[in-house]
């Protein structure tokens, strides 16, 4: 069956009634993000009228991880008259996460890649929040190996590399590739974070997929790295995605660093260590409805308040903001591809 062929409650339903070869069922349920709400603002309908208004210097719009940090490096500097609203009743993001009777678990974001050397703020915050000791990473939250392995031709290999029982020339060109990656890395546009070197790019204009073939990188093991490269990082294929996205997901990456972080909850560890910090400043179950950004300031509307501020950092997801806002910066029809975590005890 292909995907267009399944809706969403055909998909739920099949997905609950998973069973084992026995009486007892598989329990479970699907954890939505409060998609009614959501639904709501995407249809543009009315909401309720602010019943209070409230004047604040700041407002952070969006309780994951964007706007808890930050709302961290706000407090850390001393400027503490700020409000953090979320639409959901706890904070995180896709950094929450669940527990039962065995474990936490993930819903959705589930490790943190060791930061390179560029990524100076978030190498204090690992550092405020004990993951590194001087020029040492605490080994107790890394995941070492194996790390990474694929099932090729009836064998495991260490590695997303292939190699086993893939032809000489197609070795060849992965080498190619790589060397091609390396240079890109070089030039540091693709660095994270990107504000340190991106610049415009021919690359956008064009598909990783068409960009592979154009430089003719046409092996069918390189075409499979390459696209779980793509799914890995967007959801979506290379055929799908630009060529500067799928040079970055190579090109942006310190190799030499072991890693990632994890825990069981993954990154719900780093939205605890947070909450503890500046919880203080959420309003949860806040959603926004209106943004509107004058002269004079922004007025940031919810259905309980509106907040007269004299900025706003939007931290919620980018395609969001076309539906709350006239002066949404257009984002050319991009398409986003949802996420679907499954957490089996």
């Amino acid at each position: 069956m292909s995907p267009v062929d399944i809706g969403r409650r055909q998909f739920s339903a099949a997905l609950l009634g998973l069973s084992q070869k026995s009486d007892r069922m598989v329990s479970g349920t699907i954890v939505d993000q409060s998609h009614l709400i959501g639904h709501k603002l995407r249809d543009r309908r009315k909401f309720t009228a602010p019943k209070q208004q409230v004047k604040i210097p700041l407002v952070i719009i969006g309780g994951g991880i964007s706007g808890l940090s930050a709302a961290w490096r706000l407090d850390k500097k001393g400027f503490r008259d700020f409000v953090v609203l979320e639409l959901e009743k706890d904070p995180g993001g896709n950094s929450r996460w669940g527990e039962n009777e065995v474990s936490a678990y993930p819903w959705a974001a589930h490790y943190l890649p060791v930061p390179n050397r560029e990524s100076a703020l978030l190498r204090e915050l690992c550092a405020e929040l004990g993951l590194r000791d001087g020029e040492r990473w605490e080994e107790r939250h890394l995941c070492h190996s194996p790390q990474e392995r694929v099932f090729i031709h009836g064998k495991w290999q260490e590695g997303l590399e292939p190699e086993v029982g893939v032809p000489r020339e197609e070795r060849a060109q992965l080498r190619r590739f790589l060397e091609r990656m390396a240079e890109f890395a070089a030039t540091r546009e693709f660095t994270i974070p990107i504000v340190t070197g991106m610049k415009a790019s021919e690359l956008d204009r064009v598909s990783m997929k068409q960009w592979m073939r154009d430089n003719g990188f046409t092996a069918p093991s390189l075409d499979w790295y390459v696209d779980y490269g793509c799914r890995d990082d967007y959801g979506s294929r290379a055929a799908d995605t630009s060529a500067w996205a799928g040079v970055h997901y190579f090109a942006s990456r310190e190799h030499d660093d072991k890693g990632p972080f994890t825990w069981p909850e993954g990154n719900g560890w780093l939205t605890r260590q947070l909450l503890k910090r500046v919880g203080r400043y959420v309003k949860p179950s806040s959603m926004v409805t209106r943004v509107e950004a004058g002269k004079r300031g922004v007025r940031v509307m919810t259905e309980q308040t509106e907040y007269l501020a004299e900025f706003a950092i939007w931290a919620a997801p980018t395609f969001v903001l076309q539906y709350v806002s006239e002066q949404a910066p257009d984002i050319g029809g991009m398409v986003y591809s949802p996420w679907l975590t499954a957490n089996v005890t």
